[in-house]
Formats: structure tokens, C-alpha cells, sequence
């Protein structure tokens, strides 16, 4: 029993350690790869998906409107979203939920129990994350050219793109902080094994 589950501890170490190259490797794709290449493309404009502050609508109204006019750089923001951002979100979403699973999520949080509804609250997190990157790419691929969307769908849009880029970016910042405090919480427990 015991060799069973030291053995399914290593194949969990193993796909976190497959998991973490990946989503290196592809978030270098996207950052070495597209990123410069548009903001060259675009004349030293950034492209959304790269501003690490967020955006507002107005952002998101204005980059359709120059990307209408601009073939270059929208032919490389769509080749993102049907590139590595295909598999990316997917990737880091596992990556955190496999980080999770080894930190062991449990214990106590200010001297009281944390509760299973919380703990699989927690684990919840990285789908969420993932679900909301994924509806920003959704949504940039259904905006931005070659896509020719009425006005009614870039207002739309454009006003959620802001709320969803936000809760994706809470998620990810959230799921963090908790692997933080979890492994730390694990690495002090006097067996070494187990948060409190």
C-alpha cells in the first residue's frame, strides 16, 4: 500500500516536472515569438493579451478598429490565439492543479479546520483560471480581424474582455499565494509532510 502510494507521488512529481517545461516552453514561445513580433508589426503598440496592468474597453475598441487597418500585426495576434494559446491555458491550469495536489491542501487556517468545501474550492481555482483564459482568447478571436463583428458583439465584448482578464489574472495570483502558503505550511510541519 505504502509502495503504491510513494509510486503515485512520483507520477505525480513526474507530470508536474512535464507540466512546468511545458508551460515555460510555451509561455517563451508566446513572449519571445509574438509579442516582439507585433509590437513591431503594430509600430511599438503592445498587444493586450500583453498588458500585464489589464485594459479597459476603450482598449479593447480601439485595438479592433487598428487592427482593421492593419493586416500584419492582426495576422500575428490570430496566429497566437490558434498557436500556442491552443494548449497554453491548458497546460498551466494542470500544472497549478498538480502543484496543488502536492502541497497538500488542508490543515488549518487561523486555528480552525479548513473545511472540504474549501479544499475543493481551492483545487477549483486553476479550472477557473482556465476557463477564463480561454474565453479571452474566445473573444479575441471572435473580435479582432480576419473576424468582421457587428458593433453590437464588439460592445459586448469589449466590456467583458476587461472583467474576464481580471478574474483570470485573481484566479492565477490567488492559486499562487495558496501554493506559497501551503508549501511553505508543509515544509515547516515537523514530518515535513503535512500542512497545518
Amino acid at each position: 500500500m505504502q509502495g503504491s502510494a510513494q509510486g503515485n507521488a512520483r507520477s505525480l512529481q513526474g507530470l508536474t516536472a512535464v507540466l512546468a517545461a511545458l508551460s515555460l516552453a510555451l509561455f517563451a514561445w508566446i513572449y519571445a515569438g509574438f509579442v516582439p513580433a507585433f509590437r513591431a508589426a503594430a509600430g511599438g503598440q503592445e498587444m493586450l493579451d500583453a498588458r500585464i496592468g489589464g485594459y479597459e474597453s476603450e482598449d479593447v475598441v480601439a485595438m479592433v478598429r487598428y487592427l482593421k487597418d492593419q493586416p500584419d500585426p492582426a495576422a500575428i495576434l490570430h496566429s497566437m490565439y490558434l498557436g500556442p494559446e491552443l494548449v497554453f491555458p491548458l497546460v498551466l491550469s494542470g500544472l497549478l492543479f498538480c502543484l496543488l495536489r502536492l502541497v497538500g491542501p488542508g490543515g488549518t487556517f487561523f486555528g480552525r479546520p479548513i473545511r472540504p468545501a474549501v479544499v475543493a474550492l481551492i483545487f477549483f481555482l486553476p479550472i477557473f483560471y482556465g476557463v477564463m483564459d480561454y474565453s479571452e482568447n474566445i473573444a479575441g478571436l471572435l473580435l479582432f480581424p480576419p473576424a468582421a463583428p457587428p458593433d453590437g458583439t464588439v460592445t459586448l465584448l469589449s466590456g467583458l474582455l476587461p472583467v474576464i482578464v481580471r478574474l483570470k489574472f485573481l484566479s492565477l495570483v490567488v492559486t499562487i499565494i495558496l501554493l506559497a502558503r501551503f508549501a511553505i505550511l508543509r515544509y515547516l510541519s515537523p514530518d515535513g509532510s503535512k500542512p497545518s
